[in-house]
């Protein structure tokens, strides 16, 4: 039995973070448990929220290390920067005879204990701009010494490999792929009822058929895109609805990005053509990804995206920018577009709402990909284990 420790050692608005986690924890609960014990470490007096959400695939240990501005997360930090590594966090680890940290940004020198190391994508190296000099050289200094010290690296795309080569010729031999399979929900819904229908619409005032894009409000998100192309089908006489959700705010911007496109909305007169939801609990992410006319991903750049799989999984149709981990991930009823064309949007916008009915594949049909999916991502996470070799 393997015993492999992961550090919720970042913020908890990181949702993206926190799936991944409860995706990958579900995964090797379902199909690996008899190989793979996973070990979550959390800091001491997080919400119970969180506690419900991992303890049924993963032992809970929570830990003032992790509590920020706590004395042993000081230490920690400190220890980091005079020994060059964190030794009370591995002291943590190797109390609990962890054999391997994972997907945790930690590295040390120990050959007891493996380091796997999850970069979820090389967004910099395409858009720079989209950073601070500040942030943009923590990110790089980051994944050089991740690259450089980490036993193993994985990423969740063949894209984000290409990436990779671009500035790292060496250490290609340490790099997995490993596509992450999004499960939207434990008790994962292939369709909805009208009653459920009726109490999210009444929930979020929803009045009318509607585009859904449940992106966070990051810049290379490309939500103005989508907004300039509800734009052109109104002066073509239409009156098409977007729901948005997602944290409303840029960590590399702050509020000026979202100042701007909700400026534009309203110099536009689009306020009834795109609806604001903000974060909203997960589950009902799932219920209106079932009840729209289609899903929208329109960003610039993805390291592997959970809304494409999320549509993928429940067989809804989804408009999604033409970029490569898009086209990597091939959902079945995927329309592709060219990021920087409204124009382009709009008509493949129009053309759904000319045909909003569609007849989904068979659920069972569904299950059963799902399920598939679901044990290469364990099984492919287990052989990247295997070959560390750690010590039992």
């Amino acid at each position: 039995m393997i015993k492999v420790g992961f550090l919720l050692n970042f913020p908890l608005e990181y949702k993206g973070g926190i799936n991944y986690f409860k995706n990958l924890f579900y995964a090797v609960d379902k199909f690996c448990s008899d190989k793979v014990k996973v070990i979550l470490f959390v800091p001491k007096g997080i919400s119970k929220e969180y506690i419900e959400m991992f303890s049924p695939y993963a032992r809970i240990v929570e830990t003032t290390i992790l509590k920020r501005k706590s004395f042993p997360w000081l230490l920690s930090k400190i220890g980091s920067r005079v020994f060059g590594y964190d030794i009370i966090t591995y002291s943590l680890l190797s109390r609990n005879k962890i054999n391997a940290v994972s997907h945790s940004d930690f590295v040390f020198p120990s050959k007891k204990i493996k380091t796997l190391n999850w970069i979820p994508d090389f967004q910099y190296v395409h858009y720079p701009n989209l950073w601070t000099k500040t942030q943009l050289k923590a990110t790089i200094n980051l994944h050089k010494i991740l690259i450089k010290k980490s036993d193993a690296i994985v990423l969740s795309s063949y894209a984000a490999f290409e990436d990779f080569k671009i500035n790292n010729l060496e250490n290609q031999e340490k790099v997995s792929v490993l596509n992450f399979v999004s499960q939207p929900n434990n008790d994962i819904q292939f369709s909805i009822t009208d009653s459920e229908i009726t109490e999210i619409k009444d929930l979020y005032n929803i009045e009318r058929h509607f585009f859904y894009m449940p992106n966070q409000f990051w810049s290379h998100k490309n939500h103005l895109t989508v907004f300039e192309a509800i734009k052109l089908l109104k002066e073509k006489g239409h009156n098409p609805l977007v729901v948005t959700s997602g944290l409303m705010s840029d960590y590399r911007n702050g509020i000026d990005h979202v100042a701007k496109l909700l400026k534009y909305v309203e110099d536009n007169d689009l306020q009834k053509n795109i609806l604001f939801l903000g974060l909203i609990p997960y589950h009902h992410v799932g219920k209106l990804i079932l009840m729209c006319n289609c899903v929208i991903n329109p960003s610039y750049f993805e390291g592997w995206s959970s809304t494409v799989e999320e549509a993928k999984t429940v067989g809804k149709k989804i408009i999604l920018s033409n970029i490569p981990v898009h086209l990597e991930q091939n959902p079945k009823f995927g329309i592709y577009f060219n990021p920087d064309s409204p124009k382009e949007l709009a008509l493949k916008m129009e053309e759904i709402n000319q045909n909003p009915t569609f007849c989904p594949e068979d659920e069972e049909e569904l299950k059963r990909s799902l399920n598939s999916r679901t044990k290469d991502f364990a099984n492919t996470y287990l052989k990247i284990l295997n070959d560390l070799k750690c010590q039992i």
